[in-house]
């Protein structure tokens, strides 16, 4: 577990990296998501048959499991390390239509033997639809018309608004932005230290990662307080 003098001043540290924009380099001992074929938040024409990533760290285990715009696991087959090359997996994948693709991955690293896990997502575009046959326009029929009365929707409910600005450094599309991260924070609020879940989060994890680690950290915390 953290020290809390070392929490406390990544705990400083993240806050002011994020007051003013620093980008602060953090030492991960993870394989992280460095880059992807197609990339994450790409548009592509078509859905490719081969999904293709490459880690910071060689692999000793990895699973990956890619899901359509219906949510039907469109993988094909188990996935493959490129053995000259142990940083880079591929699996093959089908075809479930134009939308958003989500790429879910848990890796371990041969490095050190620590996991991690993450998501990206890109977006396949289809074919742009053929332009629809002419027909000459038809007299139309002049209608009655009605009134009617419109009711005011009701004001809604505040709500957290980042504008979909993504945090430097965090590739889980799940926790890329500061309000996805807040709504998780609060979903969580009392079962987890909040201070390690940043740091984990920061130091390149995924959000299943980030969310044990900062569940141990306040079981750890609570039994500590009973003594």
């Amino acid at each position: 577990m953290i020290s809390s003098r070392l929490r406390f001043m990544a705990a400083i540290t993240l806050a002011l990296s994020s007051l003013f924009g620093i980008s602060v380099g953090v030492v991960s001992a993870h394989a992280q998501y460095a880059s992807s074929t197609p990339p994450a938040n790409a548009t592509v024409q078509s859905a490719p048959s081969i999904m293709q990533i490459t880690y910071t760290q060689e692999l000793a285990d990895i699973h990956i499991s890619i899901l359509g715009p219906h949510g039907k696991e469109v993988t094909t087959a188990p996935v493959k390390f490129d053995l000259a090359q142990r940083h880079n997996a591929s699996v093959t994948m089908g075809d479930d239509g134009p939308g958003v693709y989500t790429v879910l991955w848990h890796n371990v690293s041969g490095d050190d033997g620590d996991p991690n896990d993450g998501q990206f997502v890109f977006t396949v575009a289809g074919a742009a639809p053929s332009p629809a046959a002419t027909t000459p326009a038809q007299p139309t029929t002049a209608q009655p018309r009605t009134t009617t009365q419109t009711q005011t929707p009701a004001a809604a409910a505040p709500v957290c608004i980042d504008n979909g600005v993504r945090t430097p450094g965090i590739n889980d599309a799940r926790v890329d932005t500061y309000c996805k991260r807040e709504i998780l924070r609060e979903k969580y609020a009392g079962q987890i230290d909040v201070v390690t879940f940043n740091e984990a989060l920061a130091d390149g994890e995924g959000f299943e990662s980030a969310l044990a680690d900062a569940m141990a950290d306040f079981q750890m915390e609570q039994a500590q307080k009973k003594h």
